[in-house]
């Protein structure tokens, strides 16, 4: 079998493939969510909030800094959103067993917007007894007023950036306006609350010395959260960071060799930490402990999407809703009872099987036993070519029905899950985030490549 060496290391992998196409078909869906028998009736619920105090140098997703009168606006139309899904036979067929609440911001909201949303969606949507619903948030505003109304919503699990505890690299390169002291005493305030809780680290900041990066480990490990995710800087199109590297050069472009150091550093740092349960390429948890949304994601189970700009996964079809804010308060303000898509893709029997793959493949541990029972066929017949050449690259191990990454297919998983998806997107996330490179995935072969386009994302 012939071998593979990537080029570049991606840094981040999809989030939901295959990519929607560009062209509305409203009345298609609205009409296969109203009719289409449900063969996987479990489901996990993304809803986008996308608002910010502060908008950080490397974020892609849907965000801007808005108006109280704007997000009182979006929160209504939101709540409607959520009553116009929660009407259709369809989605109340759905086992809804995990809930992420994502941005932007959540708790940008007060503590009464979000309270609202959350009856909402208990009310009209199918939402499982023993969910496990996160909020993700900046940790200052998980405050007591805040936290209180998440917990009586019934959110059970939090998330908050950290990227680095440095309080210059924060400061001067993230827009994030607080340092270790304040975020240490803000994640006791956190814990205080709640008892599962997640923090994002990131390596390969500009600045972010090996040293720093140590000290990050160090005081992230001995927060007594139950668990984490660290990933690389991802340079992204359309982002602040996008105009400092590449447009106005204010930074040496990252270098890879010293991306991998860095995560390795963030490997041996953990080893012998009590998170003990490395379940995905990038996340770990405390035993028992790893998030139900992203397993059940990478199960390749039914995504239900709501607000600007979110991506779900409903009747074997991948779906975009309207990304800008304001054409998504128009839309649902002025068609009674449609639904606000901006783009649908009616996957055939091979991309759905290539989500199987490309999905899973963000577990370490791959279980190719359901393949079968969904799809009629065997694993390793429909992707010999690909798995044969990801075990003779060292990248991946077959035990029985099992696909394991390497150690060194650990460093270039996000290549591996590429390998799988026949190239047919650039998307690396739910909200159209698109990388440097010139594939639209890495940010090492074109980090001098400059787009037309404006230096920071356009929320409208």
């Amino acid at each position: 079998m012939e071998k593979v060496q990537f080029d570049h290391r991606e840094p981040i992998g999809s989030s939901t493939y295959p990519p929607p196409n560009d062209v509305p078909v409203r009345q298609i869906i609205s009409a296969l969510f109203n009719n289409a028998v449900n063969p996987l009736p479990k489901s996990t619920l993304y809803i986008h909030i996308p608002f910010c105090n502060e908008i950080c140098s490397f974020c892609g997703f849907n965000k801007a800094v808005s108006s109280e009168p704007v997000k009182e606006r979006y929160v209504n139309a939101l709540i409607e959103e959520i009553a116009r899904y929660g009407r259709k036979r369809y989605v109340q067929s759905l086992d809804i067993q995990a809930v992420y609440f994502g941005g932007g911001t959540p708790n940008a909201l007060s503590a009464d917007q979000l309270l609202r949303i959350l009856h909402a969606m208990n009310h009209h949507l199918p939402i499982a007894r023993d969910a496990e619903i996160t909020a993700e948030g900046i940790v200052q505003n998980f405050d007591d007023e805040r936290s209180e109304a998440l917990k009586e919503g019934g959110v059970n699990r939090i998330s908050a950036g950290i990227q680095t505890f440095d309080r210059k690299i924060r400061e001067t390169h993230l827009h994030m306006r607080n340092g270790a002291d304040e975020l240490l005493r803000g994640i006791e305030k956190m814990r205080s609350h709640f008892g599962n809780i997640n923090l994002d680290m990131i390596y390969n900041l500009p600045g972010q010395t090996d040293e720093i990066w140590a000290e990050d480990m160090r005081l992230v490990l001995q927060t007594g959260v139950q668990h984490l995710t660290v990933y690389p800087l991802v340079l992204l199109e359309n982002t602040i960071f996008y105009a400092d590297y590449v447009k106005n050069k204010k930074f040496a472009a990252p270098d890879e060799v010293r991306e991998i150091e860095m995560y390795r550093h963030a490997l041996d740092a953990i080893a012998g930490s009590p998170f003990t349960n490395r379940y995905s390429v990038r996340d770990w948890a405390k035993p028992g402990l790893d998030c139900r949304y992203i397993r059940m994601n990478a199960e390749s189970n039914h995504i239900l999407a709501l607000g600007a700009g979110s991506h779900g996964y409903l009747a074997g079809a991948t779906y975009r809703t309207i990304r800008s804010t304001v054409k998504y308060m128009e839309f649902i303000e002025q068609n009674p009872d449609e639904l606000p898509l901006d783009g649908v893709r009616l996957s055939t029997d091979q991309e759905r099987m290539q989500r199987y793959a490309v999905m899973g493949l963000r577990m370490r541990d791959l279980d190719l036993a359901p393949f079968e029972t969904r799809f009629g066929a065997r694993f390793l017949d429909v992707f010999e070519k690909q798995v044969g050449e990801m075990i003779a690259s060292g990248y991946l191990t077959l035990d029985g029905d099992r696909l394991h990454f390497t150690d060194m297919g650990d460093i270039w998983a996000n290549n591996v899950r590429t390998h799988f998806e026949g190239r047919i997107g650039k998307t690396v996330g739910y909200t159209d985030t698109v990388s440097i490179g010139e594939d639209g995935k890495t940010h090492y072969s074109k980090v001098t490549r400059i787009k037309a386009s404006g230096d920071v994302e356009a929320n409208v």
